[in-house]
């Protein structure tokens, strides 16, 4: 049943990145406008969550403690990734962020939360890990290497947060009354960051704003199933297998885009693919 829920996860991030991929090209990535979408974007998923919780709102210390880490960590995400999304091919994109969602994760499930080390784990990330290595190319825009890494570590250090508070015995909310905290702190900080930004791109309205709805909702409800995973499956687990899930169902998406994937991407794809099957069977 976990394998079932993170793949369903998995399908949800897949659909993101095409929200996100629109939404830029459309708008740009001037810093206002990433504000506005992230706003906008995590208010749909406070919304959406807030109907899931039975518009119940929990508050903890612990609880209030890493929503709110969660939401400066989701913000610095979305700068770095609509701009590095400009830069490079949507497949390329995927996989630096889901390959930082899962190595983080991954060590910090064996470094601090006393997860076991196997055979498949160790194989499935040695293999995931190499598809990093074959989308390196110096054929992007100038400038991008810097958003990569900050979508590696932001979305990483996500995964991380959230095993944090799945594992932690302190006294916190539900995971939805978690994640709900994490939306609407996002919302609530960006708001107060936009009068500070000196870019003025105007608003962003139309089709933007059901870009930014769609994005919302898939995120919220995709965390919100990891999360629920987590309670009975491991974060060294998880998080390769939904990484590679994410690469392979990108790469499907980036055929049908101006930026086509090239035979380093479908590579790095098919050693996901081995690295999902060493999970799995070994």
């Amino acid at each position: 049943m976990a394998y079932l829920t993170i793949s369903v996860s998995a399908l949800l991030f897949s659909l993101v990145f095409l929200f996100s991929d629109r939404f830029r090209a459309r708008y740009g990535d001037a810093t206002d406008t990433v504000l506005q979408f992230t706003a906008g974007a995590h208010a749909a998923g406070c919304a959406a969550l807030l109907i899931m919780n039975r518009f119940r709102i929990e508050i903890t210390p612990f609880t209030l403690l890493t929503a709110g880490l969660a939401a400066v960590d989701l913000i610095l995400y979305q700068l770095c990734s609509l701009r590095a999304m400009g830069r490079t091919s949507l497949s390329k994109y995927a996989v630096f962020s889901m390959i930082g969602g899962m190595a983080l994760p991954f060590f910090a499930g064996l470094l601090f939360f006393d997860e076991p080390l196997t055979a498949g784990k160790a194989l499935c990330l040695l293999l995931v890990g190499g598809a990093v290595a074959c989308t390196l190319q110096k054929e992007d825009r100038a400038g991008g290497t810097g958003y990569y890494l900050g979508v590696f570590l932001t979305n990483g250090l996500y995964g991380v947060i959230n095993k944090w508070f799945s594992a932690a015995a302190f006294p916190k909310a539900s995971e939805a009354g978690y994640s709900l905290l994490a939306e609407g702190f996002t919302a609530i900080l960006c708001l107060l960051l936009l009068p500070f930004v000196r870019e003025r791109s105007g608003l962003v309205k139309g089709r933007g704003l059901l870009q930014m709805g769609a994005y919302g909702l898939l995120c919220a409800i995709g965390n919100y199933l990891l999360l629920l995973a987590l309670r009975t499956l491991p974060a060294t687990a998880q998080y390769p297998f939904v990484t590679g899930g994410v690469m392979l169902l990108s790469t499907l998406y980036s055929c049908f885009s101006a930026r086509k994937p090239g035979k380093r991407e479908l590579a790095a794809v098919l050693l996901a693919l081995l690295g999902i099957a060493a999970l799995l069977l070994l």
